[in-house]
């Protein structure tokens, strides 16, 4: 089999840990089939040369559409802000190249349907970076509520919360303006615990929401006395009813003071619960509800490095944070190689637009709103 060329678009923080995941791959699994790093895309000549001797790249371009019609490249990974994505999405969707994309999907909910509809009939295949389903406690989670561990689902919390944006001085960036963004927090840190909600318990059918901007202008620049407004939320509350019945609540926040990378869930049911924790990613805490009293309580799971086929590190080593990234993008090779579906796929990156557009919806005149079709 020919190597496959990846072309990375975007060489920012994110594009650079896709390229070290890339990079740590063979390493891992050394069985999958060869591939190379072909390209890589920024805005100038100087950037992108810099960024292909850094990441090991063949060629640097600074167009889109100069990597995407390269023929070496059979990927197209792209990393770029949310208001890039469609394009770039397209364009190489319309060249048959395969596309992995950093979430979100895109810019708003009608582009993702777009893009869906538009993947539908390419003979590229789209795989998402929804890499948290990739911690061993997640994947073990996951498992549980498969075989119904839980029984039936009474409730569920789902948390993100980060801090950083609390300094009033911070100035303007893309990340604040929703034209460029699509959202602030809801979208930024709200797509990984949407995706992980739906991952774990099934469709989310409406939703209560509430959003909150904290500091409604900002510098334009580091240092200005210009100011400018911010347009997005810093931070969301949602009550959310699943297509089960079950009801439970997701909160995102860009201001909790004291956070660091803070995602958690907690969900309880008729024989059991769950609860995970991002910053004590090692362990899977389980209770078992069939269990009499007095031996009753929760019960700390070693998921740890637990990755099937892995072939370093040992499986007792602790997990890092990078690693679910590689882990998303070896599963994204692996199905496009054996020619199918990736999952996370084009589909849960819409069904995480949908939600959103929905949670907009209701903060904005109240009320449940009812999550659109696709």
């Amino acid at each position: 089999m020919a190597s496959l060329g990846i072309g990375l678009l975007g060489y920012g923080g994110i594009g650079k840990v896709h390229t070290l995941a890339y990079r740590s791959i063979p390493s891992i699994y050394p069985e999958l089939p060869s591939y190379h790093l072909q390209a890589v895309c920024t805005t100038s000549p100087a950037t992108a040369a810099a960024a292909a001797r850094d990441g090991g790249f063949a060629r640097s371009y600074t167009a889109v559409e100069d990597l995407v019609a390269d023929p070496a490249v059979a990927v197209v990974d792209c990393a770029l802000p949310n208001a890039a994505h469609k394009t770039a999405l397209l364009a190489a969707l319309s060249a048959g190249k395969h596309v992995y994309c950093e979430k979100p999907l895109a810019l708003d909910a009608g582009e993702a349907r777009e893009i869906a509809r538009i993947a539908a009939s390419s003979r590229g295949r789209v795989g998402m970076t929804f890499n948290y389903r990739f911690i061993p406690a997640v994947m073990r989670a996951k498992e549980l509520c498969e075989e119904r561990a839980l029984g039936e689902i009474y409730g569920f919390r789902f948390e993100y919360l980060h801090t950083g944006y609390q300094d009033p001085a911070r100035p303007l960036s893309w990340r604040m303006d929703r034209e460029r963004a699509g959202g602030g927090a809801l979208v930024d840190l709200g797509s990984h615990v949407i995706d992980l909600a739906r991952h774990l318990l099934g469709e989310i059918e409406a939703t209560l929401a509430v959003t909150k901007t904290y500091v409604s202008e900002r510098p334009v620049a580091k240092g200005s006395a210009l100011r400018g407004r911010v347009t997005v939320d810093d931070a969301a509350w949602l009550q959310a009813r699943l297509a089960s019945g079950a009801h439970g609540t997701i909160e995102v926040s860009r201001f909790a003071t004291g956070a660091a990378d803070d995602l958690r869930f907690r969900i309880e049911g008729s024989r059991g619960a769950l609860r995970f924790d991002l910053m004590d990613s090692n362990w899977l805490y389980y209770y078992d509800g069939s269990r009499p009293q007095g031996v009753s309580g929760w019960t700390r799971l070693e998921t740890v490095q637990s990755y099937p086929g892995a072939a370093v590190p040992p499986a007792r080593s602790p997990v890092g944070w990078a690693r679910s990234h590689v882990e998303s993008q070896y599963r994204f090779l692996k199905a496009v190689l054996a020619g199918e579906k990736p999952s996370p796929g084009v589909e849960d990156g819409l069904a995480v637009e949908l939600v959103i557009e929905a949670a907009y919806a209701s903060a904005e005149r109240g009320g449940w709103v009812p999550v659109g079709r696709a």
